[in-house]
């Protein structure tokens, strides 16, 4: 859960948000549909702090929020907010249900660990478009980083002094055709409870504290509120490289390696990581993605590679060994084979 380098980016743009007849350009079967919104609507769900592209609403936890804002074509090509009188049925709410309707946006709240359309309806009752929503049970929570950097499954986070932002994850099983899955869930009305620190968004607070560790007291869905213990360190305590799968690198080629810092057993984010690779320096802080990772690349045909890298006062070092790679290996394309002997005329008379 805490690897956060592919987890946004495999998110489709148009098509996780884009409702059923927006996706398909047809009328879904057993409907009628509205002419005022002939190429359907957007479903465009809350963000995650961690996430870089809004998405299509996320599983809404069982007894809590989340606000739906539609969209559509105006015939321009301009998606904008709707803006023409509508209604919303939540399909029975098995999943999600209606709670209410502000402007462009549908408030909605996860009923049970189901799913159901959420069907938007012109004032004659005719359908703009639908989507199906789900609603999953609240199994855990998390403090997550509000930046990109890579951190091995199942480590717990603590966070170097300075003004940061940190965010709050929730879990749950969502149902699938295969079998439940573990994954992120809304809740726009979570409260959250930590001493010096300002909320920024649902799921978002504004830190600036001292090293120490201090209680952040969460109340979501419709569980009791839960305690997680906010660390906060201006040093590591030791540097490793996380695992990785060689320790060769080709020339003209790269590899990616990361490392983690940490206090305890607690991965440090928010440093600032300076990389070494044959005596080329690379420092990556704030706004850098994936700012413990370093992309390393050699020109040699022999040899080591020494990567070295230093953050929170500490530093590792890792030594790649040059190694051709299959295909550098391999004669190009085309190319003959000399014979190990190459005949002379004393060999072979002349023709």
């Amino acid at each position: 859960m805490k690897s956060f380098l592919l987890a946004s980016l495999s998110l489709p743009l148009v098509a996780c948000y884009a409702g059923e007849r927006r996706s398909t350009g047809e009328c879904p079967a057993g409907e009628t549909c509205s002419e005022v919104t002939p190429t359907g609507l957007d479903f465009v769900g809350n963000r995650l702090l961690d996430q870089l592209l809004i998405s299509g609403p996320l599983p809404t936890a069982v007894g809590g929020t989340q606000q739906v804002a539609l969209e559509y074509d105006r015939g321009d090509g301009v998606d904008v907010a709707l803006d023409m009188p509508y209604s919303a049925d939540d399909d029975g709410g098995i999943g999600i249900k209606v709670q209410g309707i502000s402007g462009s946006q549908v408030t909605i709240v996860g009923m049970g660990s189901r799913t159901n359309y959420l069907r938007i309806l012109d004032s004659d009752g005719l359908l703009m478009d639908r989507k199906e929503l789900t609603g999953a049970a609240l199994k855990s929570m998390e403090i997550v980083a509000d930046d990109y950097e890579t951190i091995p499954a199942n480590r717990d986070l603590a966070f170097n002094i300075g003004k940061r932002e940190i965010g709050i994850a929730l879990f749950g099983d969502v149902q699938h055709s295969s079998g439940p899955a573990s994954e992120r869930l809304v809740d726009t009305s979570m409260e959250l409870d930590l001493a010096g620190s300002a909320r920024k968004a649902w799921d978002t607070l504004e830190i600036n504290h001292a090293t120490g560790t201090y209680p952040l007291v969460v109340t979501a869905g419709d569980k009791p509120a839960a305690t997680i213990d906010l660390v906060i360190a201006a040093t590591a305590d030791s540097l490793a490289v996380q695992p990785y799968e060689t320790t060769t690198i080709s020339p003209n080629q790269s590899e990616s390696i990361c490392f983690e810092a940490l206090t305890g057993t607690r991965y440090l984010a928010g440093l600032t990581w300076t990389f070494n690779v044959d005596g080329k320096t690379t420092t990556q802080g704030d706004g850098a993605f994936n700012r413990n990772c370093i992309s390393a690349s050699t020109t040699k045909t022999s040899g080591t590679v020494v990567v070295q890298a230093s953050a929170g006062g500490q530093s590792a070092t890792v030594n790649l060994t040059v190694a051709l790679s299959r295909e550098q290996r391999l004669p190009a394309p085309g190319a003959r084979r000399l014979p190990k002997h190459i005949p002379t005329a004393g060999d072979r008379a002349n023709m």
